[in-house]
């Protein structure tokens, strides 16, 4: 067998994974962070994320130098930081992950290094986990997935083949999008580019929702065009890995939904793909 050969028969025996956001229709929204603690609390008492000390803490399994980080509190931090000098492959991979403090207060997440930042709180193992699973359909067991809270200054967008792009021209010319660096950068948001709130050149905010985007389900392939596309300053998310449902009718939970809304006094819709 060839190289290409071989390297095209490794490509396509890779898992396949998916993938769902959970987006503030309008897509500025970006909640103050004593929202965001409140947001956290409730999630704890209504058993979507495992509190630290929790006694079934012990139920979920936690795999691989990042997952580890989350093992005493039960989530882990990523931010945006520089790449360390020299660093390999794994030394990289975990150099913007940290153990999430035990009790994340609104002067924690203001600290100005934590601008762009995601809350992990991951959850495998054989079902029941002592945690809610955050989508509508749930997978034979065992389960895993991690539910994903995201908070940036400017906004965040997937980079997927079925979420199309949105306009990201200023009036005045500038383009607005940018990417992270990743010679010099570990970005906090893996796998997206930026579009920067207010352009440098004549101070004018952008709003993603004066745009649409074509975004396809992965499972069926319906396309549907969406204000704003993906675009967004904050946004729950859950990276399922390889263990999801593949039906079109993929949905988070509605409890779920129904308590991010509540909190927040607006309406968030969806999106999801597979990688």
């Amino acid at each position: 067998m060839s190289i290409a050969c071989r390297e095209a028969e490794q490509l396509y025996a890779r898992p396949v994974h998916y993938h769902r956001w959970l987006i503030a229709k309008g897509n500025y929204f970006s909640p103050s962070s004593a929202a965001i603690v409140k947001l956290i609390e409730r999630l704890r008492a209504e058993q979507w994320i495992i509190a630290p000390k929790a006694p079934d803490m012990t139920k979920l399994r936690f795999v691989g130098p990042r997952q580890e980080r989350a093992r005493s509190t039960g989530g882990y931090v990523a931010q945006t930081v520089e790449t360390p000098a020299g660093a390999d492959d794994l030394g990289r991979m975990t150099a913007n992950i940290a153990t999430q403090p035990a009790a994340i207060t609104a002067a924690w997440l203001d600290a100005p290094d934590r601008e762009e930042l995601r809350l992990v709180w991951p959850a495998s193992g054989e079902d029941p986990l002592p945690v809610k699973y955050p989508l509508s359909q749930k997978p034979a067991s065992p389960v895993s997935f991690a539910l994903e809270l995201h908070r940036a200054h400017d906004y965040v967008y997937p980079a997927s083949a079925t979420i199309g792009a949105i306009p990201t021209m200023c009036r005045c010319g500038e383009d607005l999008a940018f990417g992270w660096d990743e010679d010099e950068l570990v970005p906090a948001f893996e796998g997206s580019s930026g579009i920067y709130a207010e352009c440098e050149a004549c101070s004018r905010t952008f709003d993603p929702s004066q745009g649409t985007a074509v975004v396809t389900n992965p499972f069926d392939g319906t396309r549907h065009e969406v204000r704003g596309g993906a675009a967004y300053r904050f946004a729950l998310k859950v990276d399922c890995g390889d263990r999801f449902v593949a039906d079109a009718g993929l949905a988070f939970a509605r409890e779920l939904v129904a308590v991010v809304e509540d909190e927040f006094g607006r309406e968030f819709y969806e999106v999801g793909s597979k990688y």
